[in-house]
């Protein structure tokens, strides 16, 4: 086994135009490049009818929804929930 490399400081910081928003509602689009995931607001005024606003969309590169899996099964994992899928 080879020891294990120390990994590197990450500093985070937010851009000007950053902004955090709510979402109920995530599709996920794949194509053979990428992944695509449209974050919106699910509302119903009608039983029988939904209206879902799409307000944000994130393009991701092959690699990376395998990544986030992974990470989210840490969270989960380190807080004692099962991971809802």
């Amino acid at each position: 086994m080879s020891p294990t490399a120390q990994q590197p400081q990450v500093n985070l910081a937010q851009t000007p135009d950053y902004r955090e928003t709510y979402a109920n509602s995530v599709q996920v689009r794949v194509s053979v490049w990428d992944f695509q995931l449209v974050f919106g607001l699910a509302s119903s005024e009608k039983p029988e009818e939904v209206t879902i606003r799409n307000h944000q969309a994130i393009f991701l590169s092959r690699s990376r929804p395998r990544r986030c899996g992974m990470c989210w099964d840490k969270i989960c994992h380190s807080t004692n929930r099962p991971l809802e899928r």
